[in-house]
């Protein structure tokens, strides 16, 4: 699809938000990146002129104030704040508490799009619509979190309706072969994710970086697999806390983990790297439904991903770039029409209030 009219659109209507958010300084100066956040996150291959593989994702995300504990999490659900009381190491002392809510979709489309008849030598047609909730504790030094994700695979997903609507809008060929997508599947997944920072360097109200790793696994119908990542910030009145790594939903986790900056009332701006290792025991975009037969591939169950983002970030709102691509997670010899590794432009756009 035409990426870029979409990229112009979203960034006309944040300029406009921006606007909005000037002639309102009253409201603008009581928010920062502690503040309650709404975030809307764009991933798609078009950025670099290919629709296959994983297309498009999207997903709208709400997360809370930050608070000193569970209990005093302002508008999030009674029993959602008493689960975060319940989950095991997300209630250490000194760690800020925030909860996260999204609503997402994912779309797999394989090369040919023209092809209206089942390609067996490259990926299903698939697609997942999912919410999630996310409870993170963290501070500048740590990070734990827990995600749940339910969903539906297939037709409920509503992926095909959604990717020929922007193929209509941007002027593209509509894909033809979406009568053999995956079939529906009620679809959960559990992940679970620590962080913890181990060298900083530079002065943090000015110019600084710092690195840190995590650990992360995930279980479920959706994705079942393990990551260890390396995330690198460096720019100048970076947020305290950790880099927000984007991804399609499910994969991993949805969280803003940031504390103000040192000088709270300049905007930051910095850039990020993340490398990360991932071993796949279950990908259902890959090997097809859970429980019935289904078109399927090879996957290499051992896959690294390279991300590079841009991020600014003011009191109210912020917006990050970032361009991910992967190894190869399919087997090409075995699928010769399929492009083995992946590669996503991402854009995210934050509100504060």
């Amino acid at each position: 699809m035409n990426s870029w009219r979409i990229v112009v659109l979203i960034i006309f209507f944040l300029v406009c938000t921006n606007v909005r958010g000037t002639l309102a300084m009253a409201t603008a100066n009581s928010t920062s990146v502690e503040s309650a956040t709404y975030r809307f996150e764009f991933d798609n291959d078009g950025f670099f002129k290919k629709d296959n593989k994983i297309s498009s994702g999207l997903s709208l995300q709400k997360h809370s104030a930050v608070a000193e504990s569970w209990e005093t999490l302002e508008d999030v659900p009674e029993f959602v704040k008493r689960w975060g009381t319940k989950l095991p190491t997300l209630t250490k002392d000194g760690l800020a508490c925030r909860v996260g809510l999204a609503i997402g979709q994912v779309i797999q489309t394989p090369d040919d799009l023209s092809r209206s008849d089942l390609i067996e030598e490259d990926v299903p047609y698939a697609g997942a619509l999912t919410l999630q909730t996310t409870w993170y504790a963290f501070d500048n030094n740590e990070f734990r979190g827990f995600e749940i994700t339910v969903g539906f695979l297939g037709p409920l997903s509503l992926a095909e309706q959604t990717q020929k609507m922007v193929h209509k809008l941007t002027g593209n060929n509509a894909p033809n072969g979406w009568g053999n997508q995956l079939d529906t599947e009620p679809v959960i997944n559990f992940n679970y994710m620590r962080k913890q920072k181990f060298w900083r360097w530079g002065t943090p109200a000015e110019l600084s970086l710092d690195t840190s790793i995590d650990g992360h696994v995930g279980l479920g119908n959706l994705f079942t697999q393990v990551s260890t990542t390396l995330e690198m910030r460096c720019g100048y009145n970076m947020p305290r806390g950790f880099v927000y790594v984007p991804d399609p939903i499910g994969l991993s986790m949805h969280y803003l983990a940031s504390l103000s900056p040192p000088n709270s009332q300049t905007a930051s701006f910095y850039a990020t790297l993340v490398l990360r290792g991932s071993a796949f025991a279950h990908n259902i975009f890959l090997d097809g439904n859970t429980f019935r037969d289904s078109h399927s591939v090879e996957k290499k169950p051992l896959v690294g991903l390279a991300i590079v983002g841009l991020h600014y970030e003011q009191k109210n709102w912020g917006i990050h770039l970032a361009i991910a691509e992967s190894s190869d997670n399919v087997d090409t010899s075995k699928t010769p029409a399929a492009e083995g590794r992946e590669r996503l432009g991402t854009i995210d756009i934050e509100w504060r209030f």
